[in-house]
């Protein structure tokens, strides 16, 4: 007799099979669109600028950079084929039109007489935001046309030969699953900007008076940041200055590092615990309205940022939204980009681990944040830890 001819085969509800088809981290983007739809209406989603922000560009702009290191080795790798040296001739001339949008756009930008005028009267540590700003510009338009070339490259290598619909094929699926990979956060990173029009309608009033209260119950009636004040100096104000700007830029790194070491169920892993932690962020600006002491509050003593002073200002404040303090994503998901990498790209660890372990104090320290919004950060990433491995999707 067999055991299963009364088992009753039951077809999957509908809930197991969107379970199966979206990403943890896909169902946190909707419910993070459906608490902007309750709070403020569909308005906001019609500033369509928003939605390309600098923050966006510049993942993005690191994507397709990840893409063509991946390309590269992956071309580098494999040998040209047997009998393919007509290809190889051909590919290697074509090398030229690949690179043609480089040197037209550096062309374009490093020779008209503005952009050496604006260098010449900029500040010394306003020289690296421009330079940087020209060449995301330079890089950004010369990519696509290298992108294809190694991608043709690398298939004539596999196949020995070049065909169109295999190509557009392959390559056009693992483009496609590259953008669902990378497109959830790349949403996110957006919604920071347009998140000052959520935040804008805010309940009730501030709560800096409670966080700076709360701050002074946690030090005994002390408040930290009057006593910080005694051992602020220059070389402790620019490395922390650095530290804290260049958030901007562990991004990319990191989780281009994550990419190309761990594969790509790690980058899902590690974009799952920062962009949920940034969509939890977002609705606590929301709730708990905290503009950050840098902006509620006056010091004595101001900090030494003689050099990196327009640096930070550049790459931080000039994008930033007025309530953004609690819990804090410098520290939030600083602490997890290095979770990440010392999971996945332990080398690189090693490197970015001095911002790491700078970050949580610099934001005290710049006076962006208070003592109980990096508390909260670091609580917020400790959970991350524990709740992305266990929903990794590979």
């Amino acid at each position: 007799m067999n055991p299963g001819a009364n088992t009753v085969c039951r077809a999957p509800s509908m809930e197991s099979r969107l379970a199966s088809v979206l990403r943890p981290i896909e169902w946190a983007v909707l419910g993070f669109i459906g608490f902007v739809l309750l709070r403020v209406g569909p308005g906001v989603f019609l500033e369509f600028q928003q939605l390309a922000g600098l923050r966006t560009v510049t993942v993005f702009f690191a994507l397709g950079l990840v893409g063509a290191v991946l390309l590269a080795r992956e071309f580098l790798a494999a040998p040209w084929p047997t009998g393919s040296e007509r290809m190889q001739r051909l590919h290697r001339v074509s090398s030229v039109v690949a690179l043609l949008p480089f040197v037209m756009m550096a062309l374009l930008a490093f020779t008209t007489p503005a952009f050496w005028n604006e260098l010449g009267k900029a500040r010394t540590a306003q020289v690296i935001p421009m330079l940087a700003t020209v060449t995301l510009r330079v890089v950004g338009i010369g990519l696509p046309t290298v992108l294809v070339w190694l991608s043709v490259g690398v298939e004539v290598k596999q196949r020995g030969a070049f065909d169109l619909r295999s190509f557009v094929k392959g390559q056009g699926g693992r483009l496609l699953g590259a953008l669902r990979d990378w497109a959830p956060l790349l949403f996110i990173l957006s919604a920071y900007a347009w998140m000052d029009a959520v935040v804008g309608g805010k309940l009730g009033d501030d709560r800096d008076a409670l966080l700076a209260s709360a701050d002074r119950a946690l030090f005994l009636g002390h408040d930290p940041l009057e006593l910080l004040q005694a051992i602020i100096n220059r070389p402790l104000s620019e490395w922390l200055a650095f530290a804290y700007s260049f958030y901007a830029v562990l991004f990319p790194l990191v989780l281009g590092g994550v990419l190309m070491i761990g594969g790509r169920p790690a980058l899902r892993e590690s974009a799952f615990a920062i962009g949920a932690s940034l969509l939890i962020a977002y609705v606590s600006y929301s709730l708990v309205p905290v503009k950050g002491p840098v902006l509620s509050r006056t010091f004595d003593v101001s900090l030494d940022l003689y050099l990196l002073g327009s640096v930070k200002e550049a790459m931080m404040d000039a994008t930033r939204i007025t309530y953004d303090c609690f819990p804090s994503m410098h520290t939030c998901c600083t602490m997890l980009l290095g979770w990440s990498a010392f999971r996945h790209a332990r080398k690189l660890f090693w490197w970015v681990l001095p911002v790491v372990i700078s970050m949580p104090f610099a934001c005290v320290y710049l006076r962006y944040h208070y003592v109980v919004d990096v508390y909260a950060g670091l609580a917020l990433a400790f959970v991350m830890t524990k709740v992305a491995p266990r929903l990794r999707h590979d």
